[in-house]
């Protein structure tokens, strides 16, 4: 959805987790038609967090204009952390003939024929450019970004992402200053 509907409190444990969980699976498979509009949301949760906290915002990033600013205020105060969402799919189509795509944000239904190289360069060279300027926002925002592929392995995804940030922890805090040896 485009706007905050539910909220729910910080808190930790296995309740609250179960909580959360059983509060994500009885959302509606499919929201109002109507494009993402990211920035809201973001605005909405500076305003809702009021300590300094971990934020996960977990989204595609596929929104209209502005979302990155909001990204980059919300990590001013808080450690944020990306979790983007993609297809593959997305990317590059597979040659299947004729396709009936239909736009998530508006419900538009197109039917496109996957079988003409033209069409799925150009859906490819349109889908690189997207992804430039999606990661682009990413970096400008100065936020960790943990990119999870619906075709991949969750878990491995994770814990790259958790080795690759207590790395980067470790070399921040090294002073260059051989340790004491035994």
């Amino acid at each position: 959805g485009s706007e905050v509907d539910t909220v729910l409190q910080a808190g930790s444990g296995r309740l609250h987790v179960l909580n959360l969980l059983q509060r994500m699976g009885a959302r509606p498979a499919q929201s109002a038609p109507g494009s993402t509009k990211l920035r809201d949301l973001l605005v909405a949760g500076q305003r809702i967090v009021k300590r300094r906290s971990s934020v996960f915002v977990i989204s595609d990033f596929i929104s209209e204009p502005g979302w990155e600013t909001a990204l980059a205020q919300l990590a001013m105060r808080h450690e944020v952390t990306a979790v983007r969402l993609f297809d593959p799919l997305e990317m590059e189509l597979p040659d299947l003939g004729l396709v009936t795509m239909v736009d998530a944000e508006t419900g538009e239904q197109l039917v496109v024929d996957t079988h003409d190289r033209g069409f799925r360069e150009r859906f490819a060279a349109a889908a690189t450019r997207r992804e430039a300027a999606l990661l682009d926002g990413l970096a400008r925002a100065g936020v960790d970004t943990l990119e999870l592929a619906t075709d991949g392995d969750l878990m491995d995804a994770i814990l790259r992402f958790a080795d690759l940030r207590k790395q980067r922890s470790r070399l921040a805090n090294w002073s260059g200053k051989p340790g004491r040896g035994g």
